[in-house]
C-alpha cells in the first residue's frame, strides 16, 4: 500500500505539479507578479499554468529519464480485460450471414466477369 501512495505522489509530481511549477516559473521571468496576478484571477489558474509550463516540463522529465530512466516518466499500472468476441451460435443472426455471403459471391462473379473481358481482349 506504501508504494502505490508513493508511486501516485511520484506521478502526480510529475503530471501535474512539475508542469504547474514550470508554468508559474515562466510567467514569473516573462512578466513578473503582474503576469502572475493575471493568470490567478483567470478561470481556472492550475490549468493555465500546468498548460505553459508542460514544454518545459517535458523537458525537464526528458533529461532526468535519460539519468534515472523511469523517474521523469512514472510507469503507470493499468488493468488489462479480454472480451471474448466469438459470437454465440445461439444468437448469431443467419440472415445477416446469409446477406453478407450473397454480397461476396456477387462481387466475384463480378470480379471473374472483368478478368474474363479483360482476358478476351
Amino acid at each position: 500500500m506504501a508504494k502505490d501512495q508513493l508511486r501516485d505522489l511520484h506521478s502526480f509530481a510529475m503530471e501535474s505539479a512539475l508542469p504547474f511549477g514550470m508554468g508559474f516559473i515562466k510567467n514569473v521571468k516573462t512578466g513578473g507578479l503582474k503576469k502572475v496576478m493575471g493568470v490567478l484571477r483567470s478561470k481556472d489558474p492550475i490549468l493555465e499554468f500546468q498548460v505553459e509550463g508542460e514544454t518545459s516540463a517535458k523537458n525537464l522529465r526528458d533529461k532526468i529519464d535519460q539519468v534515472f530512466p523511469g523517474l521523469g516518466y512514472p510507469v503507470v499500472s493499468v488493468e488489462v480485460t479480454v472480451e471474448d468476441n466469438v459470437p454465440n451460435t445461439e444468437t448469431y443472426d443467419q440472415d445477416s450471414l446469409l446477406s453478407t455471403l450473397k454480397r461476396i459471391d456477387s462481387q466475384l462473379d463480378h470480379l471473374r466477369h472483368l478478368i474474363s473481358n479483360d482476358s478476351n481482349t
